[in-house]
């Protein structure tokens, strides 16, 4: 488990009991500023979030990225309007440009960094030292590829301000679910 809890919701779909799971919590969607800031390991999962990128870039937001992530997504689909953020090296590193610096300014609302699942233990990672800013500084985090993906979808589908119809946990019950309409042997 990549968190400290897990929440469960209803919705019509996935996406609406994925969204409002995650506003259950602190998650705050990035309405403020309307930027993210992406920091991903791998060009494994660069790849897998190209779609999210593009849609969340269509949607409007102001995207940052370190230097790999930049350097992928413009060589690899020509997107050019990222912003480039240098990646820390130490916990001082928040000079002019770089992803703490965003992050204290509060220029960013939400971080998406995906690691590598690096077992360099003895070593403080770049991507650790982002994500103990966006801690310190209250900004939204999402660490895992699949819920950034689920989350671009989740805008897509026009959810940015949260709100939701509330409902009955009773009306739930007349949703289709797997083995529903099974006949009886």
């Amino acid at each position: 488990m990549a968190s400290t809890g897990e929440v469960a919701c209803f919705g019509e779909d996935s996406h609406q009991a994925y969204l409002q799971a995650m506003l259950s919590t602190p998650f705050k969607l990035p309405n403020k500023n309307r930027s993210i800031l992406l920091s991903i390991a791998s060009n494994e999962f660069r790849r897998e979030f190209a779609d999210g990128v593009e849609i969340l870039n269509r949607l409007g937001y102001k995207l940052y990225a370190t230097p790999g992530t930049h350097k992928f997504y413009e060589t690899n689909y020509g997107m050019t309007n990222l912003t480039c953020v240098t990646k820390p090296t130490d916990e001082a590193d928040d000079g002019e440009g770089s992803a703490l610096r965003v992050i204290k300014d509060g220029l960013i609302d939400l971080v998406i960094n995906v690691s590598e699942g690096s077992t360099r233990k003895d070593e403080v990672t770049a991507g650790y030292i982002i994500r103990r800013a966006v801690v310190d500084f209250g900004v939204s985090l999402v660490t895992d590829v699949k819920c950034a993906i689920k989350f671009a979808e989740c805008m897509d589908r026009g959810w940015q301000d949260g709100k939701f119809e509330p409902r009955n946990v009773g009306e739930f019950y007349n949703l289709p679910t797997i083995g529903a309409f099974r006949k009886k042997p």
